[in-house]
């Protein structure tokens, strides 16, 4: 089955026919996705490569978090997506970043502070989860308009942390293929 796979306004088309292989843009990867607790969190392998990856679907999308890095993907059907690609809906820039937490935990370090710029990749704050210290990263360039959060504070998975005036709505860093593998698989294995 073909999937578009959106992520930070950039389309992957997925070919997920094959149990093991996944075509990315035409590039074929061996792909294992396994469930580690029946819930969120799974075990990628990308071409022998190993990822312990998180992925939350709310509000139409996917939440991928993989080695500190949030993406929120959204996933089509090739078709659909084609579909409405002719009847006019398009994705809108809103021009700031909600950061939310990707799941409930602690707040360890608090690293941006409102007013303070930002660049895509850059650690905002610290997040414990289940015994491990995740890095939650600047989804874009901006500057911090607001923080929610302070050190300790615990977070439900959802809770605004911060909002970033997003000034590069274009920005894009390239590993967006292996989030795009690993919603596709979560996708094909529902």
């Amino acid at each position: 089955m073909k999937y578009i796979a959106t992520v930070r306004g950039q389309d992957f088309e997925i070919d997920v026919d094959r149990h093991g292989t996944v075509v990315v843009d035409g590039e074929e990867q061996c792909v294992d996705l396994r469930p580690i607790d029946g819930a969120y969190l799974y075990s990628l392998i990308i071409d022998k490569v190993s990822y312990e990856i998180y992925v939350e679907r709310r509000e139409g999308a996917y939440y991928v978090l993989i080695e500190g890095e949030q993406y929120e993907v959204d996933v089509d059907q090739e078709r659909l997506k084609k579909l409405k690609a002719f009847s006019g809906h398009t994705l809108e820039d809103e021009g700031a970043a909600n950061i939310e937490a990707p799941m409930p935990g602690l707040v360890v370090r608090v690293l941006a502070a409102p007013g303070d710029e930002v660049s895509e990749g850059q650690g905002l704050l610290i997040l414990e989860a289940m015994k491990m210290e995740n890095e939650i990263r600047s989804p874009c360039d901006g500057v911090v308009q607001s923080v929610s959060v302070a050190p300790g504070a615990a977070v439900d998975k959802g809770d605004t942390l911060m909002v970033i005036e997003n000034q590069d709505a274009d920005a894009d860093d390239g590993d967006e293929d292996g989030a795009a593998v690993a919603l596709a698989e979560v996708v094909d294995g529902r």
